[in-house]
């Protein structure tokens, strides 16, 4: 499996070490699949290896990889199907937020222990509350030197298996806590404290020996020294890790992916239908090639992201991308390759059926992938600014008379806003972009005026049937553009016509 250039020596020797190692292990981790049986035997003497150390620092036991490091351990080990879901489980719930937010009294007793393969397990979801985790409502009272937790959590992967579950509570009512997010606390609960219980496991689509659950808490008392951070930065620690909980769930994929390609590609090579290797028909070399580039890109971007997160980077839009895309390709790769195996593809027989219902379940857990584009969609502009906004303004070329960009300075800049100019100007927005609404910053760089006076005389053009304003829902405006009527009064119909030189004169009227 390829390396990036960017890795550290020690990396690239996890990564060759850890894959021969997983290597090995197929045999019995299919095994365990096909039983539903957790695989406790393989998870101990991989915890053994000190594998779910991988970016655990080395004064806490761990390998010092970073958060590449990570990402090399749940690709290879996510190979392994269950033991890669209880990797990444076992980090997003406490490896982030401990190492980050926790005392070192803590660190020293809970990040040892995920680096000897401790399980552990992160609890947002409520029966209410998915997406929506601002608005959980399992509550944690400070008693003393305690807190007394209780509610349900539901959908929380290896739960029950797990000794370590990183629960967020609500911990405050008042109404100016929630407006500034204020209301939540992170808390380390152990299996065995009293008041926690399994309530139920859940039958999936997909991680047939994954045990995914819902939880019960009943007046549960957890010390004060269980608590991460302080009271009410629970919010933000939980924002704080969800850039490397989707960069670990996309590489945990990852290692399905390669697994559902290695068995397409091998059986297409073996097959034979109408005297050719299935291999050889061209729509199905196709099909390899768009499930090798997914493959090859999903893992650029999941790594890149982990590169950055290490440089200590705040990677948002990348680490959204990486989840999204990588789940995608997964399932696009899922549904190919059973379209191109055909009957074989549908059988558990192969692997790739598996591929998937697992994708599906990637592109809803960790926050679904619509979740993701929201992220991309309000970050992304913001990251891309300066790609994004024009250097130029355009006009009209004065020969050929088509939209062009230039430099050179605008006709309006220093001219009076009024009703006037405000007309030529839309005519000539017209011809550029017909269809189009003017931002209001767009008109002020061409008048190099305040936008005070130009909402003013908007506002005036408006009353008088020469101006559409688009306007927010706080009635603010933030487009203009002009009425027919408006086109009328500011230039002759030829103003506006234009043909190129190939047209007909005589079909012209």
């Amino acid at each position: 499996m390829d390396v990036f250039p960017w890795w550290t020596d020690a990396q690239k020797e996890f990564q060759k070490e850890l894959s021969e190692y997983v290597s090995k292990f197929m045999p019995r981790a299919e095994e365990a699949y096909w039983e539903r049986r957790f695989p406790w035997d393989l998870i101990k003497e991989i915890g053994k290896k000190g594998y779910f150390g991988a970016g655990v620092p080395k004064e806490y036991g761990g390998l010092g990889l970073g958060i590449t490091g990570c990402c090399i351990a749940a690709e290879q080990l996510g190979r392994l199907y269950c033991i890669g879901h209880m990797f990444v489980t076992s980090h997003i719930g406490g490896y982030h937020q401990i190492l980050f937010h926790g005392t070192e009294e803590q660190k020293k007793k809970w990040l040892s222990g995920l680096a000897k393969g401790v399980l552990g397990a992160v609890c947002i979801t409520e029966p209410y509350y998915g997406s929506d985790a601002a608005g959980i409502e399992t509550v944690a009272v400070r008693e003393g030197d305690e807190y007394v937790i209780t509610g349900k959590k539901r959908f929380i992967t290896a739960g029950g298996v797990a000794d370590r579950y990183l629960l967020y509570a609500r911990t405050s009512d008042d109404p100016e806590d929630r407006r500034r997010y204020r209301h939540l606390s992170a808390f380390v609960l152990e299996k065995g404290m009293p008041g926690f219980s399994l309530e139920k496991i859940n039958e999936l689509i997909g991680f047939e020996n994954v045990p995914n659950a819902y939880l019960n808490l009943d007046h549960v008392r957890v010390p004060v020294e269980n608590r991460i951070g302080n009271e009410g930065d629970g919010w933000n620690i939980m924002m704080g890790g969800l850039n490397f909980e989707r960069t670990l769930c996309a590489a945990v994929t990852l290692g399905g992916m390669i697994e559902g390609l290695r068995c397409i590609y091998n059986y297409l090579q073996r097959r034979v239908q109408f005297g050719m290797r299935t291999i050889d028909f061209v729509n199905n070399q196709f099909a390899i090639a768009d499930m090798i580039a997914d493959y090859r890109i999903a893992r650029l971007v999941t790594y890149y992201s982990a590169y950055a997160m290490d440089l200590g980077l705040n990677m948002p839009v990348e680490a959204a991308a990486s989840k999204m895309f990588t789940t995608d390709a997964s399932l696009r790769l899922g549904i190919n390759g059973v379209q191109i195996m055909g009957g074989d593809g549908l059988t558990k027989f192969y692997p790739v059926e598996r591929l998937v219902r697992e994708s599906k379940i990637g592109q809803i857990i960790a926050g679904t992938n619509e979740i993701m584009k929201l992220i991309i969609y309000r970050l992304g502009p913001l990251a891309m600014y300066e790609d994004l906004v024009y250097p130029w303004r355009f006009t009209l070329h004065p020969r050929l008379q088509v939209p062009m960009p230039t430099f050179e300075k605008s006709p309006f800049a220093g001219q009076k806003v009024d009703e006037e100019n405000m007309l030529k100007l839309f005519a000539l927005n017209y011809r550029i972009h017909p269809g189009l609404y003017m931002t209001i910053e767009d008109i002020a760089k061409e008048f190099e005026a305040p936008q005070e006076k130009i909402l003013e005389v908007l506002q005036a053009m408006e009353a008088k049937g020469l101006a559409s304003l688009y306007k927010d829902r706080r009635g603010r405006i933030l487009m203009a553009r002009p009425t027919y009527k408006a086109l009328i009064q500011a230039a002759p119909p030829e103003y506006y016509r234009w043909f190129p030189e190939w047209y007909q004169d005589e079909d012209k009227f």
